[in-house]
């Protein structure tokens, strides 16, 4: 004792105290403890301090304290040091193994277990114990030993040792004279004694403090077991073995499945894993009936102890479910890219041979009977505190092993479908009467339940079962339950109360959401509920005929609580805006966009339980709009007063907006990517034929109408009074939002759905459907004009215009022909050429050259607009103009067109006849915004008619790119030029000719000329700090070089190439030169700093990897430096975390040893650096081959490591034995020298190079021995 601590408080050789910290006590302690459990403990000063502190306490061995005949507690600091000398004891012995005698090891190992199970001495009172933390490090340290020797026979003959022969005789003699010692390896007899103590008990006829020492001990043995599962399984708290992985399979395989050979001689079919369900199983079982046979069960659900024994128990069987069945599952599994596995998935799919453990109704009843006894009700928190900590924890095991029993899935554990409903209905039941309980606790305290920690999570966990018993059994087995209609009535109805209570508790804050108690708990609760009610809603099953009565239910029992939901989140969000505008504050950018994407997964899950009776959501949202537009009609009245906006304004607008979100979800869908439509349950819900179906689509017509009203009054006010306060740019916003989806889907639905009646046939002609166009142009027209700062109402304005014009034909005949879309094209056309600094007399005469009754305030507001949102109203322009059959739509479009090349045309005149000086900032101006609208045009790529553009951009790009050589010096032009080129060579390239192409590749090089000689030789990388610049060094700007590398990709491409390459056209080697040219100046700019940007990144390595592989031969010969540059991204990309960007850069690393193979063509980089090679096989083999992270990149890896092998095989060979003496020991050594003389053969080698079908089943080979290769090395070296 005394010698540990003289070594633990002496700092350890050559140890320093961490940098900038003056060295103390608690360092010089961490320090030395890890430094004696590196140099392995020689004295067993760990072991002997843990012995004697506990012998010199009383709790081993002969008492001290005679007197009393108790033991001594320990102090704060012996605790710390007790836990410290049992982790070092596991450390150094599994890190030592053979080391050390089959026997001494045995005896430590059971000397632990001993401990920890409590069979030590105790005082009279049974008042004095070692703390928790300890036993368990004890328990811990055994299961380790446990694993460590599973069913292995070890026949070495050690050399005896007298140290540990005294230390095993003083364990064994002396100080714990009645340890079980356990013989076999193979658990059989660990498992019969651990068993024993978990059944012993509930012998009712003991003594009471002997009962309690026993419960005590039948808690830890489950403890212990539990620990046991966990090291085999390899989670997060299992210990380092220092062992390779193959290790850890196969002790998991052997766990799982048990020893074969073992089994046949012993006569045993049972494994560890089988035999700790049954040992868990039986313990669960004699414990719920010894609660529910107890004579006095107040008395047995206060007896702390055997709450303690209940836990652990439940914990335990908890463990045992989540085993993750297959020989290479769990922890050791890294075939799939992936370690992180909890054993927490949704579904559990146990083996069939498991069937009567689980599959046991009467005993899942039975556990509820116990969870109802245990809970902590609302009129328990009296207890003790201790007692109801205990038994709130107890009940939360029972809810976690419930709601995993609830995740059994289908398949072999079940006999037929029947047995599955009856299982689902005895869960089902179970859950019910426990809400049920919670709810009458509410009413008979007429909703003055006192919240607690016990009661939120109860709540939690039982929604939670609700719904994952949703979405494992459906509706279609569920609803054949007697108890299906009283699960939808107990959700409704604590959902209800959820939402009400929350709703109470805002009002008592006045809106101060963050005083509120509770609220994310009941948040949580909700979503839990509103989740499992679009899991019903969405089930496919309810739309066959079968499912009438299943639907019925829903749409009667459980659809109204949408109406309570909608109530009360609007009102919450309209409290919680007036408390932050009367108190003047606002949340930050990050929790309102938190915020948003919550509020968004809400509502689309509300929007599902809204869906199951539309008729009456449409209803209850009536009733709430009819109550909000009045009012919020009479605040746009008073605009133009000049009154500051006021809490009850914000708080009306508030509920406003969030009153058109829910009637957005509840209508429409997000339809991004895919063809707009109305949902199904509007549809259905809409039929002539069906009852309150006419009812339903003209409760939808009146509230669209409603809406449009809105809209239209507060528009009209912004065109009259735009600096209003009291008009809301949020509700313009949503509003526009709002129109965009439902229009897409509703107005003229696709030719498919003509014939259909109902809510399709009520805006499916032009009549009907041409005052919605004309309505939603004026829209978006005023808020161009009036609101063009606004920029999430120009995003939705012409996000709005555009989904319209890319509708179809018949969508864009209304827009030409309704007066605002022909007046934002008159506005386009006229600001064309107006800066935002145009002097009022440049506005007036660009007026009279256009003519028309616009006012120069509308063309003043419009001209206010930022260039990239005046290009994004071009492209709604020129997509809206699109049909060539239309003569309007041409004029329109040629206008449009006219206005852009006019003004474009005079600047490059002004410039190159010196009229106008390039610097000038008027100057500057316009060619940004020529740039721009030239963009616009370029992103109406959806038009009828699309080979038109290329049309009309390929005489202006020489004079584009001659942009360059003005404002080669303007990284903002630059970018916008780049960015020009890019998107018109993404967009058109499929649908250009020769003549185009040349002309994007003559231009698209002499802009890459201009702007590398500018902005990439002299580029400078910044750093935030000097302190930690390897840490944050990055760009700062690099959007240039992203568009300039997509700019090359799209050069690069096959289709360019092709179309380019003629005899009278540009060869493929002028366009490979620009490429190499432009990949040559970003090169030096690839700094490690810059590719931690995930998209640069890709990019980069997508274009490299292409050019690489594509054509080696130019990359060889690029100079050193610039060589250089490119191996050292192509060593840093392959061990990204990307697997694209891995792949592609061992995929460029294979491309340039093959070619070096075929022509040595790296001679002359090898003779200014002569292990290039060999520092790409061994980085290749010690950063990617030899790490997890191997499995998604296999393929790519194998074939970059079989051309460096065959370049210089003796080389090579040389490298892997460098590589192996690194392993250490000689068996390691031995292995991996065998593992490459499997893979390394020499006639493979020789035929890499090789074409044809000889060089790909050379390939072929060598990636199948590959695989076999990593899964051989990995097993024996990576250790755990």
């Amino acid at each position: 004792m005394e010698q540990l601590q003289q070594v633990l408080s002496t700092p350890p050789p050559n140890w320093q105290p961490p940098l900038g910290a003056p060295p103390n006590s608690i360092a010089i302690l961490h320090a030395s403890l890890e430094h004696l459990r590196n140099t392995g403990d020689e004295h067993y000063l760990f072991l002997r301090a843990t012995l004697e502190l506990l012998t010199n306490h009383g709790f081993l061995g002969a008492v001290v304290d005679s007197a009393s005949n108790n033991p001594v507690p320990l102090s704060g600091d012996e605790e710390q040091l007790l836990f410290h000398c049992v982790t070092g004891v596991r450390h150094v012995m599994l890190f030592r193994w053979e080391y050390f005698q089959p026997s001494f090891r045995s005896c430590v190992r059971d000397c632990l277990l001993a401990i920890g199970l409590g069979c030590y001495n105790r005082s009279a009172a049974g008042d004095v114990a070692l703390p928790r933390t300890f036993t368990l490090a004890c328990l811990s340290s055994a299961a380790s030993f446990w694993k460590r020797a599973w069913g292995a026979s070890d026949d070495t003959t050690y050399q005896q040792e007298s140290q540990q022969n005294y230390l095993e005789s003083l364990m064994t003699t002396n100080l714990i004279p009645s340890m079980h010692r356990f013989n076999g390896t193979d658990g059989q007899e660990l498992f019969a004694y651990l068993n024993s103590l978990m059944v012993c008990p509930f012998e009712q006829s003991l003594q009471q403090m002997e009962l309690m020492r026993r419960q005590h001990t039948g808690a830890m043995a489950a403890s212990f077991l539990s620990l046991l599962v966990g090291e085999f399984t390899g989670g997060n708290s299992s210990a380092r073995y220092n062992l390779p992985i193959e290790f850890h399979r196969l002790c998991h395989q052997v766990f799982e499945n048990g020893n074969e050979e073992a089994a046949l001689s012993a006569n045993v079919s049972k494994s560890g894993l089988d035999t700790s369900l049954q040992l868990s199983m039986s313990a669960l079982s004699s414990f719920v009936g010894f609660m529910l046979s107890t004579e006095s069960n107040s008395e047995a659900i206060n007896n702390e102890s055997l709450l303690d024994l209940g836990t652990s128990t439940v914990s335990l069987t908890f463990d045992v479910l989540s085993w993750e069945f297959g020989a290479s599952s769990g922890k050791w599994d890294f075939s799939n890219g992936s370690t992180k596995k909890d054993g927490s998935s949704v579904l559990l799919r146990p083996p069939q041979r498991w069937r009567e453990a689980l599959i046991n109704p009467e005993f899942l009843g039975a556990m509820f009977r116990v969870y109802t006894a245990v809970r902590v009700g609302s009129s328990q928190h009296s207890l003790p505190r201790s007692l109801e900590q205990k038994r709130g924890r107890m009940a939360h095991q029972l809810r976690q092993l419930l709601l995993q029993l609830s995740s059994i899935a289908g398949g072999p554990i079940f006999a037929d479908e029947n047995e599955r409903g009856a299982y689902a209905g005895f869960l089902l039941d179970g859950c019910l009467d426990a809400l049920e309980t919670i709810l009458t606790e509410n009413q008979q305290q007429r909703g003055s339940i006192e919240e607690s920690d016990f009661m939120s999570a109860e709540i939690i966990d039982l929604v939670t079962m609700l719904n994952r018993l949703a979405t494992n059994f459906r509706v279609q087995t569920l609803s054949r339950l007697t108890s299906f209609p009283r699960f939808l009535s107990a959700m409704a109805m604590v959902g209800k109360w959820l939402l009400e209570g929350s709703l109470a508790e805002c009002e008592r804050v006045q809106g101060d959401i963050e005083s509120m108690e509770g609220l994310e708990w009941k948040y949580e609760a909700v979503s839990q509920i509103l989740q499992c009610s679009e899991a019903m809603a969405d089930d496919y099953w309810l739309v066959s005929g079968d499912a009438q009565t299943a639907s019925d239910s829903l749409a009667k029992i459980l659809a109204p609580l949408y109406g309570h939901y909608i109530a009360c989140r609007v009102r919450m969000s309209s409290l919680e805006e007036h408390y932050l505008t009367q108190q003047g504050e606002d949340l930050d950018e990050i929790r309102e966009e938190i915020w948003a994407f919550g509020l968004e997964e809400e509502m689309i899950s509300a929007a599902s339980l809204g869906r199951l009776n539309i008729y009456q959501s449409l209803t209850t949202l009536a009733g709430m709009f009819q109550q909000c537009v009045p009012r919020l009609m009479s605040l746009f009245e008073e605009a133009g007063n000049g009154n500051d906006m006021t809490a009850v304004m914000a708080a009306l607008l508030e509920e406003a907006r969030m009153l058109i979100l829910c009637a957005c979800h509840l209508l429409t869908d997000e339809c991004e990517g895919e063809t707009p439509s109305i949902p199904d349950a509007v549809c259905n819900a809409c039929q002539l034929g069906r009852a309150s179906g006419n009812d339903c689509l003209a409760s939808i017509v009146n509230l669209i109408e409603l809406l449009r009203s809105v809209a239209e009054a507060q528009a009209i006010k912004v065109s009259a009074y735009p600096t209003e306060s009291s008009l809301s740019p949020l509700l313009a916003k949503t509003l526009l939002w709002f129109f965009r989806r439902w229009s897409v889907a509703y107005v003229l639905p696709v030719s498919d759905d003509y014939h259909r009646e109902g809510i399709f046939a009520r805006w499916s002609t032009p009549e009907s459907a041409s005052p919605i166009i004309s309505f939603c142009a004026t829209f978006s027209l005023i808020y161009f004009c009036h609101w063009p700062q606004e920029k999430e109402v120009q995003d939705e304005s012409t996000a709005l215009l555009l989904i319209l014009a890319k509708k179809g034909p018949f969508v864009r005949e209304l827009m030409v022909v309704s007066p605002s879309f022909q007046q934002i094209a008159a506005l386009h056309s006229m600001c064309a050429s107006l800066r935002h600094n145009a002097s009022e007399a440049e506005i007036v005469v660009s007026m009279s050259s256009f003519g028309g009754n616009l006012s120069i305030e509308v063309v003043r507001g419009y001209q206010r607009l930022p260039y990239t949102d005046r290009a994004r109203v071009l492209t709604c322009l020129v997509v809206g103009c699109s049909d060539m059959d239309n003569e309007k739509s041409n004029a329109m479009l040629d206008g449009c067109l006219k206005a852009v090349s006019n003004h474009f045309w005079a600047l490059v005149e002004a410039l190159s006849n010196k009229q106008a000086k390039a610097h000038d900032i008027n100057v500057q101006e316009s060619a940004c915004l020529s740039i721009l609208l030239y963009g616009g045009v370029v992103c109406a790529s959806e038009m009828s008619e699309p080979e038109r553009i290329p049309h009309f951009i390929t005489p202006y790009l020489p004079h584009l790119s001659g942009l360059m050589t003005y404002y080669a010096e303007d990284l903002t032009i630059c970018e916008a030029l780049l960015k020009l080129f890019r998107d018109y060579a993404e967009r058109y390239l499929a649908m250009m000719d020769r003549d185009q192409c040349i002309s994007l590749f003559t231009s698209s090089a002499s802009l890459l000329k201009h702007y590398s000689e500018h902005h990439c030789k002299n580029r400078v990388i910044h750093k935030r700090s000097e302190a930690l610049e390897g840490e944050f060094e990055e760009e700062q700007s690099y959007q240039d070089i992203l568009c300039a590398i997509q700019l090359l990709i799209h050069l690069g491409t096959k289709d360019f190439t092709d179309l380019c390459n003629s005899s009278k056209g540009v060869e493929t080697g002028q366009i490979t030169d620009v490429i190499f040219f432009g990949l040559q100046q970003i090169l030096p700019l690839m700094t490690q700093g810059l590719l931690q940007y995930q998209t640069l990144c890709q990019l980069y390595f997508s274009l490299v990897g292409f050019m690489v592989e594509t054509y080696p031969e130019k990359l060889c010969a690029l100079p050193f430096e610039l060589f250089n540059s490119l191996l050292d991204s192509l060593l840093f990309g392959m061990s990204h975390s990307d697997s694209l960007v891995s792949k592609s850069s061992l995929q460029g690393l294979a491309s340039l040893a093959k070619e070096h193979l075929k022509t040595h063509a790296l001679a002359s980089h090898l003779a200014t650096k002569g292990d290039i090679i060999e520092n790409c096989s061994q980085r290749l083999i010690q950063e990617v081959i030899f790490k997890p992270i191997i499995w998604d990149r296999l393929e790519a890896s194998g074939m970059a490591l079989l051309p460096l092998a065959a370049i210089d095989v003796q080389r090579f060979i040389g490298l892997v034995n460098i590589i192996s003496q690194q392993l250490g020991s000689d068996d390691k050594q031995q292995r991996m020298h065998q593992a490459f003389e499997r893979l390394i053969k020499p006639q493979v080698l020789a035929k890499v190079a090789a074409d044809g079908r000889e060089g790909r089943m050379v390939r072929i080979q060598f990636k199948n021995n590959f695989d076999a290769f990593v899964r051989d090395v990995h097993s024996f070296l990576i250790m755990k």
